[in-house]
């Protein structure tokens, strides 16, 4: 196992082959509602260090005044059930719509799920809508089903972005390519936590550098400086946003830092252990130190 030093994740950079943006680099105004519509990628993407408030943090730090945003995540959503509620988000009249579905369109299967033709059709119907609605579309392509890039919802996931690389480049749509981005930056390695994962918390959902590259990507794609990117993602990377265990996923009651975590990764390496592990032992000899001290008394 190589040193942590040269495992932490590399810093995104705008796909290659994402269509610029719009004259002027900017596809955000002042004064824009944005509406962030999605599954429970979005939806969790809602709390305080998710990638929503991140990208929210840095176009008011690159000058944007008097912005605003309408969460619109709901945790299973595939592609027809975003369609069927985007007229009530679209009622809200925001004026950007980041449009993020389709990791649950493959992940629940052939029964569940939205087949190729059908996704399409779902999301040529959300475009249509958002535009006749007077909003600006920033596409971002869905999350992996799982880290693992060989695995079948992958594959079969692949051909759901390719379709929105296309439809993003037949209609001079902005498009942030988080999937490549995804595949990026899991080819370079990976952190060996408690679970080996680098990105999410349980193979689908974004834990803290998961979060930080998903609002570096569509920051990116949004024409943000990259420059300011790099020093807020410094900032970022003290802020509370790992749970390393002891926690649920969906609510976690105790979070740290992604700076706290590499710390405590080091630890747990040089032990032999995982950082859960580690963890555990902690609060396990922690118990048995008191446990000492009360029968002394």
């Amino acid at each position: 196992m190589s040193d942590f030093s040269i495992r932490k994740p590399p810093e995104p950079v705008l796909p290659a082959g994402s269509p610029v943006p719009p004259p002027g680099g900017k596809i955000v105004r002042d004064g824009d509602k944005i509406a962030f519509v999605g599954d429970s990628i979005t939806n969790f993407g809602n709390r305080p260090d998710g990638f929503i408030h991140l990208v929210m943090e840095a176009l008011e730090q690159a000058g944007l005044r008097n912005l605003s945003f309408l969460p619109g995540g709901v945790n299973g959503d595939r592609s027809n059930l975003v369609l069927k509620r985007l007229p009530g988000i679209l009622a809200q009249k925001p004026d950007l719509v980041i449009l993020q579905v389709g990791v649950n369109d493959v992940g629940w299967g052939e029964q569940g799920g939205v087949r190729l033709p059908q996704y399409k059709t779902n999301i040529r119907k959300m475009i249509g809508l958002c535009r006749n609605a007077g909003a600006r579309i920033l596409l971002v392509t869905p999350s992996m089903h799982s880290e693992n890039p060989e695995a079948e919802n992958n594959c079969r996931l692949s051909a759901y972005c390719d379709f929105l690389r296309a439809e993003a480049a037949g209609k001079r749509l902005p498009i942030a390519d988080w999937n490549r981005e995804m595949h990026r930056v899991l080819a370079e390695g990976k952190i060996p936590g408690e679970s080996g994962l680098l990105l999410t918390i349980d193979r689908l959902h974004l834990n803290g550098y998961g979060n930080l590259h998903l609002a570096r990507t569509i920051l990116a794609s949004s024409g943000v400086e990259q420059e300011l990117t790099d020093r807020l993602s410094a900032q970022w990377r003290r802020r509370p946003s790992m749970a390393p265990v002891l926690n649920a996923w969906y609510d976690p009651a105790w979070k740290i830092s992604m700076e706290d975590y590499e710390i405590l990764f080091r630890a747990a390496h040089a032990r032999g252990l995982t950082v859960e592990a580690l963890m555990k032992r902690l609060v396990d000899d922690h118990i048995a130190g008191e446990k000492k001290k009360e029968v002394q008394r």
